[in-house]
């Protein structure tokens, strides 16, 4: 039997769910269809998306259709949680792209597409909605072909064949076609090859609440999409998704790209180097989980037993795709519970769903006693709160959003730091320091004879390094810049193991104090559509949010804009876009970069922990002696 891993993904309101729904009865899965609007729907089972009927989480479920076993995963379509989403396409075989044929290609649409492309991962459209009237399926067709990243071939036309000979570009099959001696199985063999490559994505155009060619869909992924397991190589999988259920505990779900996993067999994190057995392993079924001896290769489901785990690890061998780029938290909020006693349930609680989404990015800042997460957007900060009372029983507060700055340095220069006395102890560091351009994080290099610091020592130096950055002369983390290790001294007898962890933070902050630094602000680039006649108040608005206006477009009654906007102006702009365009607004945001924040803007954060230029004062707390 054939296994085929999908993902439904959409713009929020585009009936991502409804065609999840529809297509699992259309299966045979289902025996009844949900409803997405009354709370009913198979996969969203969490209490806050039956009461907001939106999707937060992913949901998978499996099942069978003709000779193609299919894990299905249903992913959010919130602009809040695209991050969640991004986890989920490392995890598929297809993209199935839901776009409402009534709006077209939307903002988030956009940005889902090129997701999409960065992964090259086969993409089939369902256009949904086409019951609805007033729809010019030609004007879309035309769109699609613009937006989207391989050729898009409409399926089921009259003129099918020769729209398909013509889409593969084949000059051999054109040839044959012409000739009248090009068979069905030789065009399907050639469609199969080239849609599971990634150079066509097939294009349905009908409804997901109707029913209309979501059969045919069916077809289309079952005949057209084919995989090579890899069964016999070495256990690799993905974790897309943790959940925490009472009496079962923490499942990681995930996606085999190889090998096979038995029961108690032993499984390894590479991202922590533990290695845990699989005490349990699960298929998916919606809210039903079943016992299963072994998952193997092309197969997703839910291993037990995994303690460490969170959402995006990569267990077993190497895996086969790019690992994902580290989500970068550019506004946080703080946490507080209601009940002062409670602040250790909470961070407990907070914990947990930070497995579950490692995206909240979760910072307990000891000293302070404070908790803070980041935060996409004001649905998703709403929806955290909720997800506190209803799950945990326990109310929070959600302060208003704060931005997470950054520091570069303004010029190059050293640092120097020669830790000698109290003895015993002997470190001795000489550090270059120069800034780089926008983006480039932080480099490292060392230059240093292994006659004046020996290789160990050294080591320990690299290490030490990016932790003296986390806070800078303003508190913020250190980045865009590059620290060479220039010279230095350890002793045969003096220096200590330690020595070096200890000096380098002082010596960095040497280099630090005599480069000076800048403040750094993130940066989004935010995409809009609405109607045209909302244009002048749309970009009004993003003006007066400190936007630069980008590339904009008008066309059929629409206009399409991007611009650049400091994160800090954005927290509530989707509402506001909503308002502002009468709910016809469609919006998307990314992280542009971090750039120099301007003359009255931005802040300084106070410092946690000793400081290492107070050198007395941070000696004492590395031997111990204060706290």
């Amino acid at each position: 039997m054939k296994r085929l891993n999908v993902g439904i993904f959409a713009h929020i309101d585009a009936g991502k769910t409804t065609l999840t729904e529809r297509l699992l009865y259309e299966a045979g899965a289902l025996r009844a269809l949900g409803s997405v609007d009354e709370g009913t729907g198979f996969t969203d089972f969490l209490e806050v998306e039956r009461r907001r009927g939106i999707s937060v989480r992913d949901a998978t479920v499996s099942f069978r259709f003709g000779d193609t076993a299919i894990d299905l995963i249903d992913t959010p379509g919130h602009a809040d949680f695209f991050e969640e989403t991004e986890l989920a396409l490392t995890a598929v075989d297809v993209a199935v792209l839901v776009i409402s044929a009534r709006e077209g290609v939307e903002a988030q649409t956009e940005l889902l597409l090129e997701a999409v492309k960065r992964r090259k991962l086969p993409l089939l459209v369902f256009v949904n909605k086409c019951d609805l009237e007033g729809i010019d399926l030609t004007k879309l067709h035309t769109c699609l072909k613009k937006a989207l990243p391989w050729e898009p071939l409409p399926w089921g036309a009259d003129d099918f064949t020769e729209n398909a000979v013509t889409a593969l570009g084949d000059e051999a099959l054109l040839e044959r076609y012409l000739a009248g001696t090009l068979t069905e199985e030789e065009l399907f063999f050639a469609l199969r090859g080239a849609c599971s490559s990634a150079r066509l994505a097939p294009v349905l155009f009908g409804s997901a609440k109707t029913g209309e060619s979501v059969k045919e869909l069916l077809h289309v992924l079952s005949d057209c999409y084919q995989f090579s397991a890899g069964e016999n190589a070495p256990f690799s999988a993905f974790v897309y998704q943790v959940e925490h259920r009472k009496n079962v505990g923490k499942l990681a779900h995930i996606r085999v790209f190889s090998g096979k996993l038995g029961v108690r067999e032993d499984v390894l994190n590479r991202r922590t180097q533990s290695v845990f057995k699989a005490a349990q392993l699960k298929q998916v079924k919606g809210e039903r989980h079943l016992d299963v001896s072994s998952l193997s290769a092309g197969e997703t489901g839910a291993v037990l037993g995994l303690s460490d785990v969170r959402a995006g690890d990569f267990l077993g061998a190497d895996p086969p795709v790019t690992p994902l780029s580290l989500f970068t938290p550019y506004l946080r909020v703080k946490v507080s519970p209601r009940e002062e006693g409670d602040l250790q349930n909470l961070k407990s609680a907070l914990e947990e769903l930070a497995d579950e989404s490692p995206l909240l990015a979760l910072e307990w800042r000891k000293e302070k006693r404070e908790l803070t997460v980041a935060a996409s957007g004001k649905v998703q900060t709403e929806i955290l709160k909720e997800i506190l009372s209803s799950r945990f029983g326990l109310e929070a507060e959600i302060g208003a959003p704060s931005v997470v700055y950054r520091e570069t340095i303004a010029r190059a220069g050293y640092g120097f730091e020669a830790y000698t006395m109290p003895k015993p102890c002997w470190a001795v560091v000489k550090f270059y320091l120069e800034p780089l351009p926008r983006g480039s994080g932080l480099v490292y290099e060392s230059v240093a004879s292994e006659k004046r610091i020996a290789y160990r020592y050294q080591e320990h130096v690299k290490t030490a390094v990016p932790r003296a950055l986390e806070q800078g002369l303003k508190g913020w983390q250190v980045t865009d810049l590059k620290v060479t290790l220039v010279d230095g001294e350890h002793h045969v007898q003096h220096t200590h193991p330690l020595d070096f962890f200890t000096a380098t933070p002082m010596g960095i902050m040497d280099g630090l104090r005599n480069c000076g630094t800048v403040l750094l602000e993130p940066v989004l680039e935010v995409r809009v559509s609405a109607p045209e006649n909302a244009f002048g108040k749309v970009a009004g608005e993003l003006t007066l949010r400190r936007g630069t206006l980008g590339d904009h477009a008008f066309g059929e009654g629409k206009f399409a804009l991007t611009a650049q906007i400091p994160a800090e102006e954005t927290f509530d702009l989707p509402e506001k876009i909503s308002s502002l365009t009468g709910g016809r607004g469609s919006y998307s945001a990314r992280l542009l970069g971090y750039f120099p924040c301007p003359e009255g803007h931005g802040q300084e954060r106070e410092r946690v922990g000793v400081n290492p230029l107070d050198r007395s004062l941070w000696i004492l707390h590395c031997r111990g002696a204060y706290h």
